[in-house]
């Protein structure tokens, strides 16, 4: 049997993954005004956070790393978990399929808990991930927010 080595299968369009990351957005403000926090969208492309929480008592806010995705793992950058960013708090989001029928899961941990889980590619300097596995312990963890917001000034 010949092969065909002329032949290039197609190339599957990849999906935009805006829509994914603003749904994310919005679901995360959905779950911490109805939990009681204040929280604010960030502006579009604001650098190093996505959402500022706090507590209606709270004279200032705090910010948060908001990363969604419909299936796991989330794509992150290495410098996040560098020693000035460790006790940052990123939510990460999963939204799943757009015909789930599962609810959106939550998982907020600080940077620093999720240093050593992250997966390093070999040859990735900038990037790596973040499986599902190193986030589930942090499913539905909410209080770290309360935590972040008591620790800062």
């Amino acid at each position: 049997m010949k092969k065909d080595v002329g032949t290039i299968a197609p190339q599957r369009k990849r999906k935009s993954g805006i829509p994914t990351g603003n749904a994310g957005e919005y679901f995360v403000m959905g779950e911490l005004l109805r939990r009681g926090y204040d929280a604010q969208l960030a502006d579009r492309n604001t650098k190093g956070y996505d959402v500022l929480v706090g507590r209606p008592e709270d004279k200032t806010l705090r910010k948060a790393q908001i990363k969604s995705v419909r299936s796991a793992p989330w794509y992150v950058k290495n410098k996040s978990f560098g020693s000035k960013m460790l006790n940052d708090v990123t939510i990460y989001v999963l939204i799943g399929s757009e015909a789930a029928r599962k609810p959106v899961r939550y998982f907020i941990a600080e940077d620093r808990d999720l240093k050593r889980k992250r997966h390093k590619v070999r040859n990735w300097k900038l990037n790596a991930f973040m499986p599902l596995k190193a986030v589930e312990q942090y499913e539905d963890n909410w209080d770290v927010l309360k935590n972040l917001i008591r620790k800062r000034p």
